[in-house]
């Protein structure tokens, strides 16, 4: 899909838009998407409707059996799977049913069609981030009385935050829209930006409503959904198969502004070398890993990062210094 004008051009892979086959897992998430929500809203309007009391605000009206209410959740633990159907709001309703349907069918078809490895993403990992987030609300209940474990949480970000990851790693170069003629506000937007424009927006969003929860609950889905294709997803073409994706476009400092890496990499590198190395909770990269990785992100259009081959090199040559030390 191409639009372009003199001062704004709007592009896209053609196979993006490309829904007159739309996958069976896509398919799925799509109509249980449309179903539950839809479902949701009806059982809402109906209760609001029948209610005599004049103080009964709509937002108030709740559904525990598939909305994500921590004081509920040990009665309907199945709303942990629900929730990631569920959407109230319309703005989100409808940003998220085109990211299901037009993401959702393009990054199926890129994972060679495995619908599972789909499902496992949204409503595996969703579920289990949503658990994460029940068990965090309720021990910080025990610590401020500013949390509420009635009211429900929004369960359903895993796709919102997760597929705009995926398309920074399977089309990192790839223009958005383009400002041209404008003098210095003419600007390329690649999808390898929309991850932290959508966490920046959302985390301004929450701050400025004060909902803490929330903004807790984007954070954990990001970190989620990024470890899980860093380290964890496998996928299989052929007879070849991939377990995460350790090229150095991928790593979690390159999804934050340049202004902050200097900030973050110490962070970063002390959190991989706790985690991979001395815990061992996650098997660490070795360079074949890298070197396999970096030349499907290659292939994928991704740039070269810099010095990072001879800065693992380096890091090689001082392990194996220290081995014979030892």
């Amino acid at each position: 899909m191409r639009y372009d004008s003199k001062y704004f051009a709007v592009n896209g892979p053609d196979n993006l838009f490309t829904l007159s086959r739309t996958p069976n897992a896509t398919k799925f998430l799509a109509v249980g998407y449309v179903a539950i929500s839809g479902a949701l809203l009806f059982s809402r309007l109906s209760e609001y409707n029948k209610s005599d009391d004049p103080e009964l605000k709509f937002s108030s009206i709740v559904s525990p059996i598939v909305q994500l209410i921590p004081s509920k959740i040990w009665k309907f633990p199945f709303s942990l799977l629900l929730s990631n159907f569920v959407d109230v709001e319309v703005w989100k309703f409808i940003v998220n049913f085109a990211n299901l349907v037009i993401g959702g069918s393009f990054i199926e078809r890129n994972w060679n069609g495995d619908s599972k490895e789909l499902l496992r993403f949204v409503l595996v990992l969703g579920s289990l981030t949503n658990l994460v987030l029940v068990i965090t609300t309720i021990l910080l209940e025990l610590i401020t009385s500013h949390v509420r474990l009635d009211e429900p949480l929004d369960g359903n970000y895993t796709a919102f935050i997760g597929f705009p990851i995926i398309y920074k790693q399977l089309m990192p170069e790839t223009t958005i829209f383009r400002l041209k003629n404008m003098g210095f506000l003419s600007k390329n937007f690649r999808f390898k930006l929309l991850p932290i424009f959508i966490m920046s927006y959302l985390t301004i969003f929450h701050l400025f409503k004060m909902h803490w929860i929330q903004l807790l609950l984007i954070w954990i889905n990001f970190f989620a959904c990024w470890t899980y294709l860093r380290f964890f997803q496998v996928l299989r073409n052929g007879e070849q198969t991939t377990m995460g994706d350790a090229s150095d476009t991928f790593q979690l400092l390159y999804f934050f502004p340049d202004l902050a890496k200097p900030i973050l990499k110490p962070i970063f590198d002390k959190a991989y070398h706790l985690v991979c190395t001395k815990l061992q909770l996650i098997r660490p990269f070795d360079n074949d890993d890298i070197d396999k990785s970096n030349a499907i992100a290659e292939q994928r259009g991704a740039k070269k990062v810099t010095g990072t081959v001879e800065e693992r090199r380096k890091q090689l040559a001082l392990q194996v210094l220290q081995e014979r030390m030892a």
